[in-house]
């Protein structure tokens, strides 16, 4: 009989330990997940403050190209008022033609901060923290046309001169 409650005993106690064990695991994958969770979240963020900065600077870009658009069509407009008000004297041409110039520079500039507010306003697409950890390490390819280094043999100078 007291053999019998021995082994009750101890078979309580190993079951016991296993669901201990158990429980312990199961906490373990708890952390692991908010730690993933955290790092997750962590990226999330720092990607989306990496977006609001290009953000911010393409629209800075964006408003320095426009004042410089306004200052070249300003000045291409005055050089062709300047040019078609005395169309007799020297180099009026030359000057029509520098004002030209100014307004298509304008121009560019225009186009390029239109440019910029565009990508101002496109949310950039990165793919979350997650999809990398899911997704199985690639081995690196190897590169095409690599050829090793080649290593030159230097003879031995064993710093005596044999000729005379």
């Amino acid at each position: 009989m007291a053999d019998k409650d021995d082994e009750l005993v101890e078979e309580r106690e190993e079951v016991e330990r296993a669901a201990h064990e158990e429980r312990e695991l199961e906490e373990v994958r708890d952390r692991r997940e908010t730690l993933d969770a955290t790092a997750e979240t962590t990226e999330a963020i720092r990607l989306a403050e990496a977006n609001d900065a290009a953000s911010a600077r393409h629209r800075e870009l964006a408003d320095a190209e426009r004042r410089q658009a306004r200052s070249d069509h300003a000045h291409g407009n005055h050089l062709l008022d300047e040019a078609a008000a005395h169309p007799d004297e020297p180099g009026a041409d030359a000057t029509a033609a520098a004002g030209r110039r100014y307004q298509r520079a304008g121009d560019r500039e225009d186009s390029t901060a239109a440019y910029d507010d565009h990508l101002a306003a496109t949310p950039r697409e990165q793919a979350p923290a997650s999809d990398a950890a899911r997704r199985p390490a690639q081995p690196p390819e190897a590169r095409k046309f690599v050829q090793p280094r080649k290593i030159k043999k230097r003879e031995k100078n064993s710093g005596l001169d044999l000729e005379l």
